[in-house]
């Protein structure tokens, strides 16, 4: 009757625990960095989603013609077909898209060239969209739809007050008629049956690895980004670019994860396009 091992047999049995331990440990990491990657994978994809998205919701209610670009905020304009790749904001006036969807709107989208009004201008009233014989003093800024524009000055971007309503964007109150807000008036101004009411301007900009949003600030009145509210949109940002194809706005985020698990940067990104 056998009582122990014999010598060989214990050296196979170490010999077979250690070809499990080497291998068993090896699989195990394998199997927690893929774990690790796969969970960093997933993170980053719905951060990166959920960015552009917010970007491009905000976006969809730009004033096209508005669109800037600047390399730090409150920095000099750079119209946004003519950007070089190394922008960080990207700055435009946002359609009042509520306003015109409210159950009482005082403002349609359509001027009335018809009647002579001077000093203010007749909001058409097709489709009911206007509030006739009612003074709101909504104050905010109106765009004339195929008005020239020169986008250093005429939107108040340069940190000047627009003070005569000769320039691209139109400080206004809105009612049944829409009247200047400033000393000059609609006289001998070019307009157009088509225009664009807007309260705000807004901002996406990247600053270190941090992307904000602006928004709440007129440069009509000679406000800019810092006199806006500032919101954190996300953290880890690696870049934030942006590109223009007429009036087609494709903008991207990239997301970094520096530290997943001693694997060294994992970055993602995610772009979207906005008509």
């Amino acid at each position: 009757m056998r009582r122990g091992f014999t010598l060989i047999e214990l050296v196979f049995v170490i010999v077979v625990i250690g070809i499990i331990s080497k291998f068993g440990v090896e699989l195990l990491y394998k199997s927690y960095e893929a774990y690790v990657v796969s969970n960093t994978f997933n993170r980053l994809t719905n951060e990166s989603e959920l960015a552009v998205k917010q970007i491009a919701n905000r976006l969809s209610y730009r004033i096209k013609d508005t669109v800037i670009a600047r390399t730090v905020p409150g920095g000099a304009v750079v119209p946004i077909g003519s950007i070089a790749g190394n922008e960080n904001v990207l700055e435009w006036m946002g359609i009042d898209s509520d306003g015109w969807r409210s159950s009482s709107p005082t403002w349609s989208g359509l001027i009335d060239l018809s009647p002579v009004s001077i000093g203010g201008l007749a909001t058409s009233t097709i489709n009911g969209l206007s509030s006739p014989g009612t003074t709101t003093n909504d104050s905010g800024a109106i765009f004339f739809i195929g008005a020239p524009v020169d986008l250093s000055t005429n939107f108040g971007y340069d940190g000047a007050a627009v003070t005569t309503q000769s320039e691209a964007i139109h400080p206004v109150n809105m009612g049944a008629v829409i009247t200047s807000s400033n000393a000059d008036d609609f006289d001998d101004i070019d307009v157009y049956e088509f225009y664009q009411f807007t309260k705000s301007a807004f901002a996406v900009s990247l600053e270190g690895s941090d992307l904000y949003f602006y928004y709440g600030y007129k440069p009509w009145d000679g406000e800019g980004m810092a006199s806006g509210t500032k919101a954190l949109l996300m953290e880890n940002v690696k870049s934030f670019d942006f590109a223009t194809i007429g009036d087609i706005l494709i903008v991207q985020v990239c997301l970094t994860d520096n530290n997943a698990a001693g694997l060294g940067e994992y970055s993602l990104c995610k772009e979207k396009v906005i008509f």
